[in-house]
């Protein structure tokens, strides 16, 4: 396919994945125009749950992409704050949240049922609560038992609508008063989006556009991410598995030197695999020059790409390179001649846990149990 071709790119992105990551600076306008009030405290059914208690730990819970926002945020504040940011991908949450244990439950459908069991369990350990979506059960259920709920704009895959996903959780944070948002870090991160954008856009031919440029690499390869923050590379690698339809591995310095960088030793020099390195201006010194000495050590067998991310702040710095990432992935995905917007074995997984263990339907009765108990 030709890849500047814009009349076939329409043919293919039938659902215009493209337009709705265009439109990422705007959503950022949007969700930081937004407020969230957060109660004293609310009753669900006989239980009491408190938001005025000191928080000692944050869990955000969610799958795919909500998941993955929560990964950015842990990472942003590793170094500053001191509550631990842990993401939850299951359906329970771990024994020690109590009610000291700030919950934000993202689900951009409000339908995840993994999100959905979380909740239930949130309630019963009586963790203050704040919800994250489009609609859904999860909106019906928080609308019916007064419990926060940060409403995003629906209509979007959510994959491509990052920004919903991951500043909401900043604004909840700074409604509670654990963080300070400052907006000339906002302000910093939408200024460069803008700018990068017309650098990547799909006017922007294939000879002057990086993004074109890396996804015709890719092509026909498997891609193996390394980056100093593994939330940048594994958000590359679900990107190229959903929109691309092509498999992908992510790997976070300085762990891979560890493990993976041996795996290469074996390897034929007619192989699939290809590198791509994200490039930090405030990744650690040691791990800059780990990054040299393994770059050394694969090179004989593989081709690698490397990106020089933008410099900024940290939150500025993964989330331009997370934009670049989308734009290569939906580019990839119409190089494969697959539509980025279709995630077909995804969809038949959801049918199939419901026809075969009523899964979600039950797991709503749980939780509607709870306003009643």
């Amino acid at each position: 396919m030709d890849i500047d071709d814009l009349q076939k790119i329409s043919g293919l992105d039938t659902d215009d994945m493209l337009g709705m990551v265009f439109t990422w600076p705007s959503l950022i306008e949007k969700i930081m125009d937004q407020s969230i009030d957060i109660p004293s405290e609310i009753s669900i059914g006989t239980t009491l749950i408190s938001y005025k208690n000191d928080i000692s730990h944050i869990l955000i819970c969610g799958m795919g992409g909500s998941a993955v926002s929560g990964d950015y945020i842990s990472t942003y504040y590793a170094n500053s704050l001191d509550i631990p940011i842990i993401v939850q991908r299951n359906y329970t949450l771990p024994k020690f949240a109590s009610g000291n244990t700030l919950v934000i439950a993202i689900s951009y459908s409000g339908n995840t049922e993994e999100t959905i069991s979380g909740m239930s369990s949130a309630i019963k350990k009586k963790c203050p609560i704040i919800c994250v979506g489009s609609g859904g059960k999860m909106e019906n259920f928080c609308i019916s038992n007064k419990i926060p709920y940060f409403k995003i704009p629906a209509g979007n895959q959510p994959r491509a609508s990052f920004p919903l996903l991951l500043f909401p959780i900043l604004k909840i944070l700074d409604s509670m008063n654990i963080i300070n948002l400052e907006d000339d870090v906002i302000q910093e991160v939408i200024q460069n989006l803008k700018e990068l954008r017309e650098l990547i856009r799909p006017q922007t031919q294939a000879s002057e556009n990086q993004a074109k440029k890396i996804a015709k690499k890719l092509q026909n390869r498997i891609p193996v991410i390394w980056s100093p923050f593994f939330c940048v590379a594994n958000r590359l690698k679900c990107q190229i598995n959903e929109n691309s339809k092509q498999l992908a591995i992510a790997e976070e310095l300085p762990e891979l030197n560890h493990n993976h960088i041996v795996g290469f030793q074996s390897l034929a020099k007619n192989n699939p695999f290809i590198v791509i390195v994200f490039r930090f201006p405030l990744e650690h010194a040691n791990v800059s020059l780990r990054f040299e000495i393994s770059k050394e050590i694969i090179k004989p067998k593989v081709e690698i790409l490397e990106i020089q991310v933008v410099s900024g702040n940290l939150l500025t710095q993964m989330v331009t390179a997370t934009y670049l990432g989308d734009y290569i992935s939906i580019y990839l995905a119409l190089l494969n001649d697959q539509n980025p917007n279709t995630v077909d074995s995804i969809d038949f997984l959801k049918e199939q846990m419901e026809i075969r263990g009523k899964t979600q339907s039950s797991l709503m009765k749980k939780l509607d149990k709870l306003s009643f108990s």
